[in-house]
């Protein structure tokens, strides 16, 4: 359940009807399964056909954002609490407070890390 890249001409946007909110992403598989995806791309459920990763989305695309998650950078497995998200980047601090970092956060791009909601 790692981050991956997304392609905006496959994966299909879920939105909250009532506000328009994007909740999450449905990534397609080869083998015609979706994985129900944050908006950054993480794995929110294994993959499932379409109507059950929707619902998945709905249901935690949003709520598993204020949980803390775990990244890879630089070989090295850490906990971060999500303060923003974007497409392509977050923005996080370490749970580690031994850690010096900006009280603001500091901004990764996806391509420079692996974030997931488990324990690798």
């Amino acid at each position: 359940m790692t981050s991956q890249p997304t392609d905006p001409q496959t994966a299909i946007e879920v939105r909250r009807e009532e506000d328009d909110e994007l909740l999450g992403l449905l990534l397609p598989r080869d083998d015609g399964q979706w994985v129900p995806a944050t908006i950054f791309g993480a794995a929110l459920g294994p993959a499932s056909d379409e109507d059950l990763a929707e619902s998945l989305v709905r249901e935690r695309g949003l709520s598993s954002l204020a949980d803390p998650w775990w990244v890879l950078r630089d070989g090295e497995w850490d906990t971060a609490w999500l303060l923003e998200v974007k497409p392509d980047r977050i923005r996080l601090r370490w749970t580690n407070r031994m850690l010096t970092q900006a009280g603001h956060g500091e901004w990764v791009t996806l391509d420079t890390v692996t974030v997931q909601r488990h324990r690798p």
